[in-house]
């Protein structure tokens, strides 16, 4: 099915100093009929086959998508978008709206329902990143396109914070916060996970493209001065990595680069590790 490119535009208030426009669509269903009565390519490309209210809340259900916390990677003329969406349930009628996120990650979640990013470091919370591993994972499946994933931690930090304290051990999750989304693309997932560490989801991305990535990551790592309160100090990084599945579930892959994390932060000779 093509998409159709028109779409309106809502312009939001300065979030973070930065105006953001984001796009818009909305589907509503007739509640006395119990049918569609507005609806649009975008819908009727991610929900095939659902023209009721019935159908839909159906659907919502069997995919977790009831609490609004759904987030979907969507490519689209050639442009990558990522969606979330909010209902309006009116007197006659049931809304279905989706807000469509085409400013990479660095956008704030328009319809306010739950905060898709953390307050501290910028990226998105664990909770959303796992959101679109759980999509991604059900995509390498049906594509047989392979991804990976990434857990970084960082270490030492607990020694930084008992050394220097919390805000230094901020600073510096939302030093290694900033490199990593300057080093990300914007198709990819990248969020924090379990407080001191991040997760990453590089999309269509084998062994050799993740080698890429992290080494470009270290790279401008480099370039950093790590310097709290005059003092200075050393950031050394571990990577557990894992490679997508068609067996997968969230917790087997998650399982795996948790092994491979723990395996490189042993390790005396690497700090990456690979768990198949």
């Amino acid at each position: 099915m093509r998409l159709s490119n028109q779409w309106g535009k809502v312009s939001l208030n300065k979030v973070d100093n930065l105006s953001k426009l984001q796009e818009v669509k909305t589907v509503i269903f007739d509640k006395n009929l119990n049918r569609i009565i507005q609806s649009d390519p975008i819908f009727e490309a991610l929900f095939e086959n659902i023209y009721t209210l019935t159908a839909l809340n159906g659907f919502l259900a069997q995919n977790s998508m009831l609490d609004e916390k759904f987030l979907h990677k969507l490519s689209m003329g050639g442009k990558e978008y990522h969606l979330c969406y909010q209902i309006k349930d009116k007197d006659e009628t049931f809304e279905f709206q989706f807000f469509l996120l085409s400013d990479s990650w660095f956008v704030v979640n328009p319809t306010g329902c739950y905060d898709l990013y953390d307050q501290l470091t910028g990226l998105m919370t664990e909770k959303n990143v796992l959101s679109l591993l759980k999509h991604e994972i059900k995509r390498t499946a049906r594509d047989k396109a392979q991804s990976t994933s990434i857990i970084i931690d960082i270490k030492h930090l607990k020694n930084i914070n008992e050394m220097f304290g919390y805000l230094a051990g901020d600073y510096v999750l939302k030093e290694v916060s900033r490199v990593l989304k300057e080093n990300t693309r914007g198709s990819d997932a990248l969020g924090r996970f379990k407080g001191d560490k991040f997760f990453v989801i590089l999309y269509k991305t084998d062994a050799h493209g993740t080698m890429q990535y992290i080494q470009k990551f270290e790279e401008a790592l480099k370039h950093v001065n790590f310097s709290f309160n005059d003092f200075n100090f050393d950031i050394d990084l571990s990577y557990g990595v894992t490679l997508s599945k068609e067996s997968d579930t969230i917790h087997t892959l998650i399982d795996r680069a948790h092994k491979a994390l723990v395996k490189a932060k042993k390790s005396h000779t690497s700090n990456i590790e690979y768990l198949l």
